[in-house]
C-alpha cells in the first residue's frame, strides 16, 4: 500500500512539473524559411537520367508540427515528355545547436539527402549535404535565389570533384 502511495504521489509531482513547462517554441531564424511556404507553379528542366526533360511542378510549402519544421511537397506533372514524374517531400527546419537550417528530402525514386545551410545570403540560399540515389552516394547541393515573386533553384551533384547541374527550375507564386 505504502508503494502504491508513493508512486501515486510521484505521478502526481511529475504532471504538475510537466504541465507547468511551456512547450517549446520554435526558434526565431525559422523566418528565414519563409519563401518556401504557399504554392507555387514551377518550370524546369532535368538531366539525371542523361537526357534532358523539361516539367512542370507543383510546390507546397506548409508549416508543420507546431511550427517546427516546414513540409514542403513536389509534385511534376506527367506529360508525354516526363512518362515518370518525380514526387517528393522535404522537412526544412533549423539546428539551433549548430546555428545552420537543414532539410531532409525523400522521393518517389528511393531517394533521400540530409543537408545543411547558413540561411540567405542576400538573394541565395544554398543547402549542401549528402545525396543517395539507389548505388550513387554523392554530395548534393540545392541553391534557390530570389527575385520579386520569383524562385529559382538549382540542384548540382558532385561528379569526380566538379559540381554538375542536373535539375534548373524557377517558380513563380
Amino acid at each position: 500500500m505504502k508503494l502504491r502511495s508513493t508512486l501515486a504521489l510521484l505521478s502526481l509531482a511529475v504532471t504538475a512539473v510537466l504541465s507547468a513547462q511551456e512547450a517549446p517554441k520554435p526558434d526565431p531564424a525559422l523566418k528565414g524559411l519563409a519563401a518556401f511556404t504557399g504554392t507555387v507553379q514551377c518550370k524546369g528542366s532535368q538531366t539525371f537520367t542523361g537526357k534532358t526533360i523539361h516539367y512542370t511542378q507543383t510546390v507546397t510549402g506548409a508549416w508543420v508540427l507546431d511550427g517546427m519544421w516546414l513540409d514542403v511537397r513536389v509534385t511534376q506533372h506527367k506529360t508525354k515528355e516526363n512518362p515518370m514524374p518525380f514526387r517528393g517531400r522535404s522537412y526544412m527546419g533549423y539546428d539551433a545547436q549548430s546555428k545552420k537550417f537543414v532539410i531532409y528530402w525523400v522521393d518517389n525514386t528511393g531517394g533521400f539527402e540530409t543537408a545543411e545551410g547558413n540561411g540567405w545570403e542576400g538573394d541565395k540560399f544554398t543547402f549542401e549535404g549528402t545525396a543517395h540515389m539507389g548505388p550513387i552516394v554523392t554530395k548534393g547541393r540545392d541553391v534557390f535565389t530570389r527575385s520579386g515573386k520569383k524562385l529559382t533553384h538549382t540542384y548540382e551533384i558532385e561528379q569526380d570533384g566538379k559540381w554538375n547541374e542536373v535539375m534548373n527550375e524557377t517558380c513563380t507564386k
